[in-house]
């Protein structure tokens, strides 16, 4: 059964603006007619969808700041037909057991006819069926409205609660005329349509990747505007996305050589297969199954297409060294959409919104159908035969592999964090074309970084850990040394990080399963509390009161004389069992219903709303909820530092879950260092044998500077070293510390990590850092001096290390001997700095 996502704090955010606007937009409707269009911009893979759906429940349901408006209506518009049934299913999936059953309806020509829309409905409309030869626009042969007189006439009755949703906002927005009349479908419901008799729907939500050309648009419509922008490095830092996409292609004035790329994709779709294979087995994941997408030329008379898919599939098969079974290869043209013959095997049909479900499915053709109400993550290798005038189809089919299978970033394997894009008849130029129109604002708008490269010419090599290293790698990420995350965002609700960790801590086997338990018990003592509080003061009775009797004033005003309020008298009414309920439901959101556990402990037979009443006294309280704040920051914190060795050493699944909560707490967080079974680094032409991860030759070619290769050399000379490894600036794996300056936390990646031989059967760290004379080495000083103290041993020396003449000097910072020193230095005396190494480093 598919459950509703999880969702990340820039979802959150973007979801708690639009709802606010939708609030001012009703408002203003109800008040002054005034027309309200919303955009959201939604960067590819931010979960538009699954923010839209949160939208829908919290307007219909209600939430902690907003009552329940049952009788809403909402259309949600689509330019694809495919895509209507695709949205309809996940925004099912996404309020599940949320919204009344049968609430959500896709509109159908042979049988929707309506005098106006039902209350608390979402309906699902695509284009071609509002086109003047639909039997939707039309009336007879039984139906009695035409789907513009429905609308009409639900904008009429029903205005001020009708929300209009366009999904791919950006197309169908060009320019409209100098009398601002619609000249596409979808402008008819910002401007209205009088051919239709239709007037412009009151509240419009345009949500797109790009909304530029619709915000462009809406200038002239004459409504109200509001917009909400996801910044798209939240969308990349909460690893919905693939951090790489590689661009692979034969390089300026060569020959075509298609087969031959095609064949190299092959072996890189098969690595992928292997290391997925690997990886979910060992995590104990479900089992992600790669799919090869082969992009073929449209055809010409008879023929499917100019491409030869006979020899294609030959070359996959050969290459992958045995037949493909039937229904391991399928295909997506939008005709035939029959089984065809390819090399003798029976591929069948499949529409593109049902090819990430087949999980049988490996190897798929098409020509242009994907790019639209196409979403398959375990799409991880690409390869188009078309030519470079076909560059924007390319750009939008990438826009949908880009999302992560797992819907995180896999740490334990940085090959499964990219997807590879083969194009045979490109050259630079025409690839410079393809990353223009991915990255740009009118195009996929993707932030996931992306790479260019001729075939055979990578400046990166893939390294595996080296097998006679495989124990030192293992002592590595059993050390959990603590490494720093810098966020680019932070959730400041405490008490959903706290319970996010509780139950996580719960959740793990051996953890602490009473965490979520004893956070509930401690917020059910802080309410139970207040309220012996407040009867000890004997001001109890009073605030209940308060809470259930409210004043109802009525005034007279004489018909057609003074405009004047005049007699005024105030009537007490008392709250019915429904209005408590609906306040303490708001209530209890906000305890993250902990308020169910204070009325199962307090029951009171003779009164059952009484403890609901408390609840809700506790919440109005600005102080009882500053004090919860504070009790839920102090216990997340205290969680997190008792849980991250514990937590780190499960599954990666774990961890992961274990990394997102924490980082939500804190713009700098701590995590315990893990490295993956697959990196990748820069290439160079100096050769070293000792480097922990290495190629398949069981070598490492980097490029390293003079005293980087100095610092290298003499570790790989040295027998006591086992190996090192090249911590890379920036990498997701590397190990982080931070280091202050001007009053500001920066990362900082030492360059190396050296193990050596204990002389007793294990082994020892050091931490190297080659550095020059610059501002930041006395703040990046003290910072190696705190990880060495905090790291309880496992760091044996923290180096840093410069060269005077030919000679190179090292100094300890895990030393407390030099590490005693660095408060007398001021904040960047390098002076200093050059006196320690003079005085106490060590030459070599």
């Amino acid at each position: 059964m598919a459950i509703a996502s999880e969702l990340f704090p820039f979802q959150i955010e973007a979801l708690d603006k639009l709802r606010s606007f939708c609030k001012k937009a009703k408002r203003d409707y109800e008040d002054d007619g005034e027309n309200t269009i919303i955009t959201l911009a939604a960067p590819t893979g931010a979960g538009k969808t699954i923010i839209m759906s949160g939208l829908i429940e919290k307007i219909l349901c209600g939430d902690e700041n907003n009552k329940s408006e049952r009788n809403s209506i909402f259309i949600w518009l689509s330019d694809d037909p495919e895509l209507n049934e695709q949205s309809m299913h996940k925004v099912e999936r996404e309020t599940r057991f949320k919204l009344p059953i049968n609430s959500l309806e896709i509109i159908r020509e042979d049988s929707f006819d309506k005098a106006e829309l039902d209350d608390g409905k979402i309906y699902f409309l695509n284009i071609q069926k509002l086109s003047k030869s639909s039997n939707l626009t039309k009336k007879g042969d039984g139906r009695d409205y035409t789907i513009w007189q429905t609308l009409q006439s639900t904008i009429e009755n029903k205005g001020h609660r009708l929300y209009f949703i366009i999904d791919e906002a950006h197309r169908g927005t060009s320019k409209a005329s100098e009398t601002k009349q619609a000249n596409s479908i979808m402008q008819k419901f910002i401007f209205g349509s009088p051919e239709d008799e239709l007037s412009k729907m009151p509240i419009v939500i345009g949500m797109s990747a790009t909304v530029d050309r619709f915000t462009e648009l809406i200038k002239d419509s004459g409504s109200t505007t509001r917009s909400w922008a996801i910044d798209a490095e939240k969308v990349k830092d909460s690893g919905l996305l693939k951090d790489e996409l590689e661009i692979s292609y034969p390089g300026d004035n060569q020959m075509q050589r298609g087969m031959a790329i095609l064949k190299y994709a092959t072996r890189e779709w098969m690595e992928k297969c292997k290391h997925w294979e690997y990886y979910c087995k060992k995590e104990h994941e479900p089992m992600v199954y790669p799919v090869m997408v082969i992009q073929v030329e449209n055809g010409r008379g008879d023929k499917i297409s100019e491409t030869n898919l006979d020899e294609c599939l030959k070359t996959v098969e050969e290459e992958l060294g045995r037949s493909l079974y039937q229904g391991e290869v399928a295909h997506s043209f939008g005709d035939p959409k029959t089984d065809i013959n390819i090399n003798g095997l029976k591929v069948p049909y499949v529409e593109p919104s049902r090819i990430e479900e087949s999980h049988k499915v490996r190897i798929v053709f098409f020509k242009e159908s994907l790019s639209t109400g196409w979403d398959c993550p375990r799409a991880e290798t690409m390869m188009s035969f078309r030519t470079a005038n076909d560059y924007t189809y390319i750009a939008q089919l990438m826009g949908r592999m880009v999302r992560t299978p797992l819907h995180r970033r896999i740490e334990g394997d940085e090959s499964l964090n990219n997807v590879h894009l083969f194009l045979p008849n490109y050259n630079s130029e025409n690839v410079q074309r393809v990353i223009d129109a991915l990255s740009s604002k009118d195009g996929e708008g993707i932030p996931s970084n992306i790479k260019k490269k001729p075939v055979d010419n990578s400046d990166e090599q893939e390294l595996h850990v080296a097998e006679d290293k495989k124990e030192v790698f293992n002592w590595l990420n059993d050390l959990q040394l603590k490494t720093y995350v810098f966020n680019r965002f932070k959730v400041n609700n405490y008490l959903t990080s706290l319970f996010n960790l509780a139950y996580l801590a719960a959740n793990t086997q051996g953890c602490d399963p009473d965490a979520a338990v004893r956070v509930s018990k401690q917020i059910c003592k802080m309410i139970f509390d207040y309220i012996a509080g407040l009867k000890a003061e004997g001001t109890y009775n009073n605030n209940v009161r308060d809470i259930k009797q409210f004043i109802l004033t009525e005034s007279k005003m004489e018909y057609l004389t003074e405009n004047k309020l005049k007699d005024a008298s105030n009537l007490v009414l008392e709250l019915t069992d429904y209005d408590i309920e609906r306040e303490f439901a708001r209530a209890d959101s906000k305890l993250k219903n902990v308020g169910q556990r204070y009325i199962r402990d307090n029951y009171d037979e003779e009164d059952p709303m009484k403890p609901k009443v408390e609840v809700i006294l506790f919440v109005q309280s600005e102080e009882c909820m500053a004090e919860l704040d504070k009790y839920a920051k102090a216990t997340f914190y205290q969680y997190k530092h008792d849980y991250r060795k514990y937590l780190s050493k499960f599954s990666e699944s774990v961890k992961s879950k274990y990394d997102k909560y924490t980082r939500e707490g804190e713009i700098v967080s701590d995590h315990s260092w893990k490295l993956p079974n697959t990196i990748y680094l820069s290439k160079g032409e100096e050769l070293f044998e000792k480097h922990l991860f290495v190629n398949n030759e069981g070598k490492a070619l980097f490029p390293l500077n003079g005293w980087e290769s100095d610092v290298i050399i003499e570790a790989e000379n040295d027998p006591t070293v086992v190996c090192w490894l090249r911590n890379q600036h920036m990498k997701q794996w590397a190990l982080c510390l931070t280091y202050t300056m001007n009053e500001k936390k920066h990362p900082f990646y030492p360059d190396f990590l050296i193990v050596r031989k204990d002389g007793q059967g294990g082994y020892l760290l050091d931490i190297v850092e080659p550095h020059k004379k610059d501002e930041d080495n006395v703040p990046k000083a003290k910072a190696m001096a705190k990880y060495a103290e905090e790291a309880e041993g496992n760091v044996e020396r923290f180096e840093m290390t410069r060269m005077y003449g030919n000679k190179m000097y090292r100094l300890d910072f895990a030393n407390p001997a030099i590490s005693h020193h660095l408060p007398d230095a001021t904040k960047y005396d390098d002076d200093y700095l050059d006196e320690l190494f003079k005085k106490y480093g060590k030459g070599t």
